[in-house]
């Protein structure tokens, strides 16, 4: 048998005691210090976010000394961290090759090598690889060999090629070894190819900018300042600390749905001399940028732009970006909290690209699985896993609710680990296949509306175009919660789409006529939109030159017009809009709106000066 099938042997290494006395000896001085400086590498490791070489520090510390107390206390430590994903703490193991040539190759090779050292093992395997790329097994004990010495970017690319050998061949091994690499891509020396990442945004600072922001921006909570956890001392005394919201906060009340309640767009610490700014979501940071230099008043205030790896018990950070009211009863905070987790990942998560997915998103990845592409299936599959090892940690249970990652395998059409554990008639989890296949005509409203809302989430207007028709003609849909402009800017795009503008115009009466009230002007920009284009440049500058007269158009809206009549070669229909937005800008001193009008002047006339 290889000595190195099953769990790596990282033997004690020799002394000059050891090796002269023919029998176990006492550790030595040198051993222990030898020992002791390997478990405090481990903790460095650690700490870096790299377990697996923290347990290979920790396993050669007990080399020199067995049962090194400290030692033991770090493995036991580690196995039991629940706050880490389980391939982040379990044992990795070696793996043999499977035929009986290529073990008598890695015998001849390996017979009086040095496979103590890891650097040395992971060069010997290395050599193993080159003389036969087709030898799986060596590639994985390389990516192992790597990544207990903390060469993590290495590792994973190891690591992918075990995931192209394995895959055809014992598809199971091929996602163990992907969503090991999930673990190592967060971990120090792998940044560029972490896929959980904190954004930052660090912006210069006065105290005279701190009440202009406050005041701007309603939706910032004030939230208390850390504390140090042992003497409860402020960490940062001088510092604010906020949340800035998508939206007020609602009254606690038990109808409240997941559509009512905010969501974090960022985390506001204010010093006397910078604001900082960080988000597990990068698109919500940019949904406060003009807002935040609105408030300010100074457009060209810099920006600069960080971000690090997420660690990995904070690798789920963006699933908590949800806020609920305080004092809500216990079932619709469990019900909110629940929904919150299926609205991440099966909404919002599965259009993230990631380099652990080849840089497709998993809902592109699962369109490549269906094309045949079974190495996207297997990236897929071990991507889902890390996410459901993060959900299963004992400190996250009361915050996924019970969540069952197999709606999350369904919806990327993957097979389900406990087919049981997800209801069929679920539309809010189907795939996109599923959603083609539904049956529309037997469906109740609130069903029709589940799937509209399960298919607009995927993105594809035809798809939800044909649920869409099917719900505005049901009897009773005006009831429905998802009746509103965006349910009939999924019809209009679709008509467009198909180039049949007369369809769009009426779906927009047809939303008018049911949903009209409040959104009526919504409609009506919408209607101008279309005229300007499908060639009818007049029949759009008479619509908004009545809504002009009729309670006028903000002026955002009006530049919106502006860009779209321009967008289409209509510049002399244009002209009279940019002059009242350039008004309207101006009198409102709004330096946003006042330099797009001035952009926008300069692409209706290249070298006018007249709205400069």
């Amino acid at each position: 048998m290889l000595p190195f099938e099953g769990p790596i042997i990282l033997k004690r290494e020799p002394t000059e005691v050891s090796e002269t006395s023919g029998q176990d000896q006492a550790p030595t001085s040198t051993d222990t210090n030898r020992a002791l400086t390997l478990v405090h590498e481990g903790w460095n490791h650690l700490q870096l976010q790299r377990p697996l070489a923290a347990w290979a520090a920790w396993q050669r510390a007990l080399r020199f000394v067995p049962e090194f107390p400290q030692a033991l206390e770090a493995l036991a430590r580690l196995e039991s961290a629940s706050d880490l994903p389980v391939a982040a703490r379990v044992e990795h193991r070696f793996q043999a090759p499977d035929d009986p040539e290529k073990r008598l190759r890695w015998d001849a090779l390996i017979r009086g090598g040095d496979l103590e050292d890891l650097a040395k093992a992971a060069d010997l395997f290395a050599s193993l690889s080159i003389d036969d790329p087709t030898d799986v097994a060596a590639w994985f004990n390389r990516a192992l060999c790597l990544a207990w010495i903390g060469r993590n970017g290495e590792a994973i690319s190891c690591l992918d090629r075990v995931v192209q050998l394995r895959t055809a061949d014992d598809p199971e091994k091929a996602v163990s070894a992907w969503t090991l690499a999930e673990v190592l891509r967060q971990g120090a020396g792998a940044e560029t190819l972490a896929d959980d990442l904190r954004f930052a945004w660090v912006v210069p600072w006065s105290d005279a900018d701190t009440p202009r922001l406050i005041n701007a921006c309603p939706t910032l909570q004030k939230k208390p300042s850390p504390r140090d956890p042992v003497s409860g001392v402020p960490q940062f005394p001088d510092a604010q600390v906020y949340e800035w919201l998508d939206r007020p906060m609602p009254e606690p009340a038990s109808w409240l749905a997941l559509s009512d309640v905010p969501r974090v767009l960022a985390t506001v610490i204010i010093t006397p001399q910078s604001l900082r700014l960080s988000s597990p979501d990068p698109l919500a940071l940019e949904q406060v940028r003009e807002p935040l230099l609105h408030a300010i008043g100074d457009l060209e205030r810099a920006i600069v732009r960080e971000a690090a790896p997420l660690p990995l018990p904070l690798a789920d950070a963006a699933v908590w970006t949800f806020r609920r009211p305080e004092a809500l009863d216990d079932e619709t905070e469990g019900r909110l909290a629940r929904e919150a987790v299926e609205h991440f990942y099966e909404d919002l998560w599965i259009h993230l690209p990631r380099h652990g997915l080849g840089e497709l998103s998993p809902l592109q990845a699962s369109r490549a699985a269906k094309a045949g592409d079974p190495v996207a299936r297997t990236r897929l599959s071990a991507v889902v896993r890390m996410r459901e090892q993060l959900g299963a940690r004992p400190r996250t249970a009361i915050l996924y609710q019970g969540y069952p990652f197999d709606r999350l395998r369904r919806r990327l059409g993957l097979e389900l680990d406990t087919p049981a554990s997800v209801d069929s008639e679920d539309a809010a989890c189907m795939s996109e296949d599923e959603l083609d296949r539904l049956e529309l005509d037997p469906l109740t409203v609130p069903s029709l509306a589940e799937a509209y809302l399960s298919a607009a989430a995927l993105g594809d207007d035809r798809r939800t175009a044909r649920i869409a028709a099917h719900l505005v003609k049901a009897p009773g849909m005006e009831t429905s919660r998802v009746v509103n402009p965006d349910l009939f800017a999924v019809l209009v795009r679709e008509a467009l789409r198909v180039d049949n503008p007369g369809d769009a115009l009426q779906w927009l009466e047809r939303g008018q006529a049911t949903h009209g009230g409040r959104d009526r002007r919504t409609y009506e920009i919408w209607k101008a939109e279309i005229h300007a284009r499908t060639g009818d440049p007049d029949a759009a500058l008479a619509q908004y030159q009545a809504m002009l007269s009729d309670g006028g158009l903000e002026t955002s809206q009006l530049l919106d017009a502006v860009e779209d009549l321009l967008m289409n070669g209509h510049a002399e229909h244009a002209r009279p809009l940019l002059e009242r937005a350039h008004e309207q800008a101006g009198h409102e001193g709004d330096p946003l709106n006042i330099e797009r009008a001035r952009n926008l002047a300069r692409e209706e006339t290249p070298d006018a000066s007249a709205h400069g």
